[in-house]
Order: C-alpha cells, then structure tokens, then sequence
C-alpha cells in the first residue's frame, strides 16, 4: 500500500484524510494550525514540518486548497510539495481551479519526472465526511488506477469519473460549478417575482418541485434554505463565486462568451458584498430581496 501525503486539512481536506486513514492507509500531513495536528495526530495521521517534507515522506501527494493562488505556493513554493517529491511520485491536486493553472503546474513537476493529476470533487461538507464525494479526475490513465483505492475511500465509487487529460477534471468541474451556480441565481429571481406578483413561495415550493423548473438544487435549497431563511454553508457563497469567477475568465481565455456566467457572477459577487460571502451560496437569494424589499422565508 502506497504511502499518503496530504497537504490542506480545512472544511474538505480533513474529513477526507480521516477517511484515508479509517481506510489504512499510512498518511502524513502537513498543517499549521495546532488543534489540527492534534486531531489528526489522534486519528493516526504523521505530522511533517513542510510541505516539502510531506512530499519526501510519500508515495502520493493529496492537497486541496482554495484558489489558485493557493495550489502555486503548496506546489510550487518554497518549501512546496515539488521541493520535496522525486520521480516517480504522484501530486493529486483536489482543489478547484483553473485547468490552465493545473496544466501549468503538471508541466513544470513534469521536469522533474513527477506526475500530476487533477481531481476536483463535488458534494460538500457533507460527502467529505461520509465519504461519498464525486471525484473528477483529469491525468493519464495509469495515474488515475494508482488512485483507485484513495478515491474509493474518500468518494462513491460509481460517482468516480476519469474525464480526460489533465485539466480537464477542472474544466468539468468549472461547468458543473458554472450551471449550478446560475440555477441557484435564477431560482432566487423567479421566487422573488412570483412572491411580487402574489404566489405565495411554499405553494410555489410544491408545484415547481414537480414541475419543469425543477432540478437537484431546487429540491437540496429550497425548503431547507431559502423557506426558512436559514443559510448554515453546505458549501460557501465566496467559494461559488469564486469558481463562477474562473468560469468566466476561462471563457475569456478561450475567446467563449459566457454572458450568463457572468450575469450570475455578479449577482454572488453583489450578495458577498451585502455580507453573505460565509454563508452557503444559496444566500444569493439576499440580492433579489434587498433589490425589492421582499423575504422569500421566514427566520425563526
């Protein structure tokens, strides 16, 4: 059994390596914060000093960190993870990002005979902890078997998708991110509307959840978000706007309009603004009811 690095133990990253420890794997870390170390410690995690030395310690490197920013200097930074790692070895970046950053970052460890794989994962707080993520990978195949086990114990192994070559794992992922992100603005609008226009919002609950207008979204925020006014992050508004953000840059990059993207960009944007960046994204919803004055739910 390969030996586990893992670098980035925050909402995601540290449900995900205690499920590869509870898996057996034999997992070193690196964190910064003290409460951290000791939990993971407790869990049976090896604490390392750097990044770096995470990547010395290891077969395969897991990190999984905010924006781009973030997934440069863990890498690529001093004391990163490509410091550290030597042929042979494996960087498994499950953030999301930019599949031009990810490309970026394969080609420079590739330099060095390191592979890299992207993996974004889709599902929250929530499938980190139970373990049933879906995993989107992007890298050669050969990479993509060597972690079939650690995915298979963070993710749902029918939701395990190998979906091309690097990269293209974040481009799947900046879809998803780009239509779910635009379903959840235009659910708050058409709510809004309808409550102006005298529908009462439960009523409304009811028929579009079995009507056309449903979707995955429309069932998971509605009635246990936006009905009750109630906005506990399952998945944060900044982290969607964050990655509508890259959606529209990749469409700039890629001479691709995305004027629908954008629209919705700057309605998360607005909504982080008003004070909701840490709430979950359905929080969007705040735009809309500040422009007319009106509550889609009742707080208790």
């Amino acid at each position: 059994m390969e030996r586990i690095g893992f670098v980035g133990l925050g909402i995601m990253g540290k449900p995900m390596a205690k499920n590869l420890l509870k898996a057996g794997y034999d997992l070193t870390f690196y964190a910064r914060r003290s409460e951290v170390i000791r939990e993971m410690e407790a869990a049976g995690g090896k604490t390392a000093k750097s990044s770096k030395a995470v990547a010395e310690m290891t077969d395969i490197i897991v990190t999984i960190v905010t924006a781009d920013a973030e997934v440069r200097e863990v890498i690529l930074g001093p004391d990163g993870v490509l410091e550290g790692a030597s042929k042979g070895k494996l960087i498994v970046d499950m953030s999301t990002i930019s599949p031009l950053t990810i490309r970026e970052v394969a080609d420079i460890a590739s330099r060095k005979g390191v592979h890299v794989m992207d993996a974004p994962v889709s599902g929250g707080e929530p499938g980190a902890v139970a373990g049933t993520l879906t995993i989107i990978a992007g890298g050669d195949k050969q990479d993509f078997q060597r972690c079939g086990g650690i995915f298979k114990a963070m993710g749902k192994e029918e939701n395990i998708f190998h979906v091309g070559a690097v990269g293209v794992g974040q481009t799947v992922k900046i879809v998803n991110q780009l239509i779910g992100g635009i379903n959840m603005a235009s659910i708050a609008e058409g709510l809004i509307l309808g409550i102006r226009a005298g529908a009462d919002p439960d009523t409304m609950s009811r028929v579009i959840g079995v009507s056309s207008g449903n979707s995955t979204l429309f069932q998971n925020r509605v009635k246990d978000f936006l009905l009750k006014d109630s906005f506990k992050p399952g998945f944060m508004l900044d982290l969607m706007k964050k990655d509508l953000g890259i959606g529209v840059d990749l469409g700039k990059a890629l001479n691709v309009p995305v004027p629908i993207g954008a629209a919705a960009y700057q309605m998360y944007a607005a909504a982080s603004g008003l004070g909701a960046g840490q709430l979950d994204f359905s929080a969007v919803c705040r735009v809309m009811e500040r422009l007319t004055g009106l509550k889609i739910g009742k707080s208790k």
